[in-house]
């Protein structure tokens, strides 16, 4: 602790000494650079979110007020933060202000937002059904479904009023049933449709944050971040890859399932597909996967960092990719019609290791009609999914 107090009143003091060079060169030639540093009260941010982190000083929660980082509850379920093994972590300035939030998230998708103002480091509680998405530039999607029958979603963003967040609705849309019927918001105030989709059509392009392992203690050699790191370079980091087809998104996911235990020292992490409508509903990108299916797993070893793959047996038989080509073949053309198929092997789709994916490309009278791509599992020959993906 007296560290922690000493490297902030070095940083205090430098900050004090900036100020003065500032005010001594008004009325001076500028002096111009192309390098810039970020902020100096950003190093002293995250220099306060490690020391809440390692319980070095406590965060100041709105509701709760002075607390231990470790002793903040989960809004879904009420779950002590440090009794929870499957933490996810993002740094990002939510607010535009040059200085960066640290962002913990749960399996449940509940969010504590570490915020510094001040010289201290207040900390916000989201859960799930306030937000689904959070974006790199501190946008939220979020989505509630209704009693009703419809639903409600839209695009908000994080504002810091000094140590409050707030939200500002950039835009929403409610759905009814019985009557059908579309309301339509752009920052708060009802509009048109047609108003709706020309703003919405210069903010729906938003990139979601990747999260990487988080851990309050870790007591192994080999940390939950490291091992996860190691998972997605196995996987060549393939973690945030999108593909998008008619109606159809899916995003490749590196998933820690398990934690180290007596019996098995290692870390399980998982290769995950997440699967979005691609633009069939009104609000479609505010929406949660309407399926994630997992597709391999590995054990990552908590003392050496040492990979063992998943069940499958690399000595038995594998099928050739003409062989899979065939799987594709039987698949299609028992409904084929006039109209002719072809079939190729895509080398660079990301997809698990023990995944062909084929390629067929239909044609109508000469021209491609449609593309589907099918993942064939190069173990077993079954057809694990396919999607289409028109006008490739």
């Amino acid at each position: 602790m007296k560290k922690l107090v000493a490297v902030l009143m070095c940083s205090m003091m430098m900050l004090s000494l900036f100020s003065c060079r500032t005010n001594d060169q008004k009325g001076k030639e500028p002096v111009t650079t192309t390098e810039t540093t970020p902020p100096l009260s950003d190093h002293i941010a995250m220099e306060m979110y490690e020391a809440a982190i390692n319980d070095e000083i406590c965060v100041f929660d709105e509701h709760l007020g002075e607390i231990e980082l470790k002793s903040l509850r989960l809004p879904s379920n009420n779950t002590r933060l440090d009794k929870c093994k499957l933490l996810t972590k993002a740094i990002l300035d939510l607010d535009g202000d040059g200085i960066n939030e640290y962002v913990i998230q749960s399996p449940n998708n509940d969010l504590i937002i570490l915020h510094y103002y001040n010289g201290k480091v207040y900390s916000y509680c989201l859960e799930v059904c306030d937000y689904y998405k959070l974006n790199t530039d501190g946008t939220v999607y979020w989505y509630q479904s209704s009693v009703a029958g419809g639903y409600e979603c839209g695009l908000n963003k994080i504002i810091f009023d000094e140590k409050v967040l707030n939200t500002k609705s950039l835009y929403s849309l409610k759905y009814s049933e019985n009557p059908t019927k579309y309301e339509y918001f752009v920052e708060g105030a009802a509009v048109t449709e047609r108003e709706y989709d020309t703003y919405r059509a210069h903010n729906i392009h938003k990139e979601k944050m990747k999260f990487s392992q988080f851990e309050l203690t870790c007591s192994y050699p080999i940390t939950a971040e490291q091992a996860w790191i190691l998972a997605n370079a196995y996987w060549d980091n393939q973690d945030g890859c999108r593909e998008q087809s008619a109606g159809t998104i899916w995003t490749a996911r590196i998933v820690l399932v398990d934690t180290p235990k007596f019996e098995t020292d290692a870390y399980r992490i998982a290769f995950q597909v997440e699967w979005n409508s691609g633009g069939g509903l009104e609000g479609y990108e505010c929406m949660p996967p309407h399926s994630i299916r997992e597709h391999d797993q590995i054990l990552v070893n908590a003392f050496t960092g040492e990979i063992t793959a998943s069940s499958y047996d690399p000595n038995g038989k594998v099928l050739s990719v003409e062989e899979a080509i065939e799987i594709a073949k039987k698949h299609c053309e028992p409904n084929r019609d006039e109209y002719g198929y072809r079939y190729e092997h895509a080398v660079n789709e990301p997809a698990p290791d023990h995944i062909y994916v084929i390629v067929v490309q239909k044609f109508n009278n000469g021209h491609d009609s449609f593309y589907t791509r099918m993942w064939i599992d190069k173990y077993t020959g079954e057809i694990v999914f396919g999607y289409y993906m028109y006008g490739k």
